[in-house]
């Protein structure tokens, strides 16, 4: 559990800096910068204390991890494709997992997947047939899911 509050507190980091006020340029809100439609989804208005918006965000976490867990089996591996997906949307982080299997690559390997995710900003990858949910600034979704994985590994070492 421990291990998790690390990962947590690093995404929150990377998300709000830790301020319950923060809000996007796109309209993200809070703690864990859940847009609006998505904060609706999982229980959470504006008014919502921080305790909420961080069950919110981990009940976003975890309808991520739960749509594709079969699909990525292995834990270490899958966390760079929930981060993404919860930076820029699941349906860019398929799409690039299409983009991969397609190219010969293992779409359940996060190092092959980001590869093709930050392309989606190439109207050769983005306009692809096996592209169902087009451009994506995809190399956003990679510098925040790497950043956030490092942080977390640092953040492991000092609670051993």
């Amino acid at each position: 559990m421990n291990f998790f509050r690390c990962l947590l507190a690093s995404l929150i980091y990377e998300e709000s800096r830790f301020n319950p006020e923060a809000e996007s340029w796109a309209g993200a809100k809070g703690l864990m910068q859940l847009m609006p439609r998505t904060a609706k989804r999982f229980g959470i208005s504006d008014s919502s204390s921080a305790k909420d918006q961080i069950f919110a965000g981990v009940k976003f976490i975890e309808w991520i991890n739960n749509q594709i867990k079969t699909t990525v089996p292995d834990s270490t591996e899958r966390l760079g494709f929930i981060l993404a997906a919860y930076n820029c949307g699941l349906g860019h982080v398929l799409d690039a997992m299409s983009l991969a299997e397609k190219y010969g690559k293992d779409k359940t390997k996060w190092e092959a997947v980001s590869y093709y995710l930050y392309r989606k900003s190439n109207p050769k990858y983005y306009n692809d047939k096996v592209v169902k949910y087009g451009y994506c600034r995809g190399q956003d979704a990679v510098y925040y899911a790497n950043n956030i994985m490092s942080r977390y590994e640092e953040y492991k070492k000092v609670i051993k």
